[in-house]
Order: C-alpha cells, then structure tokens, then sequence
C-alpha cells in the first residue's frame, strides 16, 4: 500500500488550518457594557434639558418579521419625539442588541428608510462635536419621499467601537471574534423632518450634547463605548 501523497498532505493541511481558525474565531468571552437590569428607557430620561417627550406615531422604524431572526435578537428598542420652545423637534431612535448579530443592519437607515419608501441622499461619514472632549464618528445622510424629508445623524457602537460604514461593522465584529469575545451594540439615530441646513445641524448639536450630559456615568458607556465615555468624564 503506497503512502500519503503530496496532495493528501496539502488537503490535511488546508482542513488543519481551517479548524484552526474556527477556533480561534469561536468567541470565549462577552462584553456588554449595558448596565445589568436597565433598559433604554432607563437610561435615557424623558426630559432633556429644555426638550420633552411628546406623542408621536409618524417614527419610521424597520419590522422584522415575526419569528424571524432578527425578531428574536432584538435586546431593547426606543423611539421618542423631543420638542422644546424655539427649537426643532428631534426624532430619537436607538436599537440595542445584546448579542450582535445582523439584526442592527435593519435599523442602519440607509436600509431601514429604503424598505419604507424612501430615497437616500448626501451620504456622507463625519464628526458629532457634542462638546470639548467629545467628538463621535458618526454618519449623516438625508431621506425623502413625496411627502416627507429627513435630515439624519446616526452612530453605531460595537463593544468599544463605533463603525461608521456596514462594511466597517462587519470587520469589527469579525476582529472581536478573531480577539476572542462578542460583545453588545447599540445604534443611535437622531433625525429633523427639515431639509439639511446650518440649523438642523446646530440642533442636533445641542440635542445631542444635553442628551450625552444627561446620562448616568455608569450608562454612558452603553451608548459611546468605554473609551469615549472616559474622555467625556463620564466612567
């Protein structure tokens, strides 16, 4: 009986390997930086400096279909109007996930205003100054259909990460998983129902600064992510 031939050797080899890294992207640990027993609620107050809830029921959000996946993995989910005198109303929608999956790429509005009938414009990754030791990666774009325009500011926050792109997202959570751990995620989104301008942009601003103050210390990490959260002096 003849031995193992080259090509058995170079086969052994490619599946050795490839269990290899299947183990070495088998998550061993977790980080959740949501705080035990809270819910967004919880975290983020109705009143926010000068803005308060009102009732709304126009807050365009992605439906995942019943029993599905993405159904199933959905950790926690707040949408709230803000309005305050003299101000623009601001539209607040966050998305939490517990374990990530791609269960907060339906709530990335690029997907989420499509599935709703709306075109997207002015796509754009920049930087939230919510004050001086505070600048967030974010990504801004416009929605509009036939009857209604959105201009919108969103982050996404994976573990300590905060990815501005899908394609970003996907290769964080592939690293996390390469350094051994999944971790949790959240996705925030402010909007205006105006066409992009100097003051819309001002408004989120200022929203998005009060909002940040207001949150605990221990919480604020749920939403930025630990590093930024220290050097907000927050945790």
């Amino acid at each position: 009986m003849s031995g193992p031939s080259r090509r058995d050797f170079l086969v052994g080899g490619a599946l050795a390997a490839g269990a290899a890294g299947a183990v070495a992207l088998t998550p061993r640990d977790r980080l959740v930086l949501m705080p035990d027993g809270t819910t967004l609620n919880d975290i983020v107050p109705e009143r926010l400096g000068e803005w308060e809830v009102v009732p709304t029921s126009s807050i365009v959000l992605p439906k995942p279909r019943e029993g599905s996946l993405a159904d199933k993995l959905y950790g926690d989910q707040l949408a709230r109007l803000y309005e305050a005198p003299g101000n623009l109303p601001i539209i607040l929608v966050m998305a939490y996930g517990p374990i990530q999956s791609d269960s907060l790429q339906l709530h990335r509005p690029e997907v989420c205003y499509s599935a709703a009938g709306f075109s997207i414009e002015n796509v754009r990754t920049s930087v939230l100054d919510v004050g001086p030791r505070l600048r967030l990666p974010v990504r801004d774009l416009v929605a509009r259909n036939e009857s209604r325009v959105e201009t919108i500011t969103y982050w996404t926050r994976i573990g300590d990460d905060l990815p501005t792109s899908g394609t970003e997202q996907r290769l964080v959570k592939l690293r996390q998983q390469w350094d051994g751990y999944i971790a949790d995620g959240i996705l925030v989104r402010l909007s205006v129902a105006a066409e992009p301008s100097p003051q819309v942009l001002a408004t989120m601003r200022v929203f998005s600064q009060t909002m940040l103050q207001a949150i605990a210390p221990r919480a604020l990490p749920a939403l930025i992510g630990r590093t930024l959260a220290r050097t907000a002096g927050g945790a």
